[in-house]
């Protein structure tokens, strides 16, 4: 247990090192005069004015903790300045005092923003104490939004490598799908360039049916790699000079489920191997590998249908010359709403007829 004497030795150290600094308004000299005495007294540094219009001209020069003021004085009243506080110096705590015992009196100063509630005549104790506990409070709510500020900053920082870590990422992916995409047309010369310039018109066509830019973003890339399962088409089917045979073009119709197994293992944040596995597939159920019809397949695919289609009618091939681009207009035109859906078919007219978009 402390002894009575270390206690006195602690609380005058206590008040020694006190730095808060408080503002009494009172139009009373001498209540102002006993409040300083009591609070200087505790250690506490106090300045004094008669009115609140003197005490707003304390507060623009000088800072303090804590203001200790009349209910009614002279001019301004001790509410109106207690409000202009709470507005202006929001770390300012306050604490009321007044001969007017009302409950409305009490209610009115603590729902503007006080701390406590003094009647006058008040005791030593009782302004100590509740001086004392206003301080506390105040610091209590200095250190919250502190804290919460901390917070918000370390938030802040956090959402910022976050979102740096994910463009890295994104680059990293993009980088990625390119060199997926190399790698297929490395094998196929003669079609070099092909899933880009599909990849291309697609983007332009989800632009046009206001997709999202993250949508866009990955029917790109579903673009840029509708292909990938090419790799395992033996090297003489892919540059074949003249048609395919059956037997060869069933080995080709593996290509879309080759590339939904190279895909599906990767966890890209979109469906791109399902995207990339349908983007034969036709809105009539005459497409492969699973003859899926309507709603059963993703629009990424198949806007990735009419794209490709488009650009393989318009550009050369190993067995054939370039067929144009109205050539291939025509065809999807032909097929509107049978083989290609609708809106897509005619996104993509507006867009080469308009000259909005060119194969390069």
């Amino acid at each position: 247990m402390m002894s009575t004497q270390l206690k006195e030795i602690v609380n005058s150290e206590e008040r020694t090192f006190r730095r808060e600094r408080i503002l009494i308004v009172d139009d009373d000299e001498a209540i102002r005069h006993l409040l300083r005495r009591i609070l200087e007294r505790e250690g506490y540094t106090t300045e004094s004015a008669a009115n609140a219009e003197d005490a707003v001209d304390f507060l623009k020069k000088q800072s303090f903790d804590l203001v200790v003021s009349d209910v009614v004085m002279p001019g301004k009243s001790g509410i109106q300045l207690l409000e202009e506080i709470r507005i202006n110096y929001p770390n300012i705590s306050t604490l009321m005092i007044s001969g007017n015992s009302t409950k409305k009196t009490a209610e009115a100063v603590i729902s503007k923003g006080a701390y406590d509630f003094l009647l006058k005549p008040f005791q030593k104790k009782q302004v100590v104490i509740s001086v004392s506990n206003a301080l506390r409070r105040r610091a209590l709510d200095l250190q919250s939004q502190f804290e919460v500020q901390n917070l918000e900053n370390i938030i802040q920082d956090q959402t910022q490598d976050l979102f740096k870590a994910n463009e890295r990422l994104s680059s990293i992916l993009d980088g990625t799908i390119k060199a997926m995409s190399l790698a297929v047309e490395s094998r196929d010369p003669y079609t070099s360039g092909h899933q880009q310039r599909v990849a291309d018109i697609a983007v332009a066509i989800a632009i046009r049916m206001n997709f999202s830019m993250e949508r866009v973003h990955y029917l790109e890339m579903a673009g840029m790699i509708h292909d990938i399962g090419k790799i395992s088409v033996p090297a003489e089917i892919l540059c074949k000079p003249t048609r395919l045979s059956e037997a060869e073009f069933n080995i080709m119709k593996e290509h879309p489920l080759t590339g939904y197994k190279i895909l599906k293992e990767i966890e890209f944040p979109y469906p791109l191997a399902k995207i990339v596995y349908q983007h034969h597939e036709r809105v009539d159920g005459s497409g492969y590998p699973n003859g899926l019809s309507g709603d059963e397949i993703y629009l990424e695919a198949k806007i990735l249908a009419v794209a490709d289609v488009v650009e393989a009618m318009a550009s050369h091939r190993p067995y054939r010359a370039a067929l144009g681009i109205e050539v291939a207009l025509d065809e999807i035109k032909k097929n509107r709403g049978r083989m290609f859906d609708p809106d897509v078919v005619d996104a993509c007219c507006y867009l080469f007829e308009n000259n909005l978009i060119k194969l390069a």
